[in-house]
């Protein structure tokens, strides 16, 4: 039975009750360090990274779900693959929007050309040549047939 109630009696705590919280009882409560120019260069640098890969993982998920329908085995290690540098790729242009580089933007680079057209269109040309046959050192070579 809750005797308080019906007795109408009140009782009081004869214990000190701290309130938490309570500014006297925790030091520093406010104040936060100061960080460096170059501290708050870095912060801001792993945010626009992690920003970055969040979008591009998040894309990931939604072009996985429109490719259910178009892929019929999406275990095999090619379409692994290929997904892992489509991502790879949307995290490039992501960085790059942020001048963070990313090592497929030398890729890139080497196999996309930006052209303008007369009419202000513009098209990229991809010639991937120079990944695949990367240019060899040419040299002459002359033969010499051997007579007997």
């Amino acid at each position: 039975m809750d005797t308080k109630r019906i007795t109408g009696k009140k009782e009081t705590m004869t214990g000190k009750i701290i309130q938490c919280p309570r500014t006297e009882y925790i030091k520093n409560i406010n104040k936060r360090p100061k960080l460096s120019e170059e501290e708050i260069s870095k912060v801001q640098l792993m945010n626009s990274k992690r920003n970055a890969d969040t979008l591009a993982e998040s894309l990931a998920i939604d072009i996985l779900t429109v490719l259910q329908e178009q892929i019929t085995d999406m275990q095999t290690a090619e379409f692994i693959a290929d997904l892992a540098v489509l991502i790879e790729m949307i995290k490039s242009t992501l960085y790059r929007e942020h001048d963070l580089p990313h090592p497929i933007q030398e890729i890139i680079s080497k196999i996309a050309i930006v052209k303008s057209m007369p009419n202000g269109e513009k098209v990229t040309e991809l010639n991937y040549k120079p990944i695949l046959q990367p240019e060899e050192e040419e040299f002459d070579i002359e033969f010499i047939p051997e007579t007997d």
